[in-house]
């Protein structure tokens, strides 16, 4: 990428930057289930990020609590 003046930073190849204190996390699930899980996502104006993120603690805590 060639610079035009100092001041433009290069995009990203990767797509749009996490919020801070996130990071990306690439899973391989069946097609069906992203399907789902994305029109589900909509269906109740959230984003499949934050339901799995919540899952993911919601196990955490419960494999915490059983050892």
């Amino acid at each position: 990428m060639v610079r035009k003046s100092g001041t433009e930073t290069p995009k990203s190849r990767s797509g749009p930057r996490a919020p801070a204190g996130k990071k990306p996390l690439t899973v391989i699930l069946d097609q069906d289930v992203i399907k789902a899980a994305k029109i589900a996502a909509i269906e109740d104006g959230l984003r499949v990020s934050g339901i799995v993120e919540e899952m993911l603690r919601q196990w955490l805590a419960g494999r915490k609590s059983r050892r």
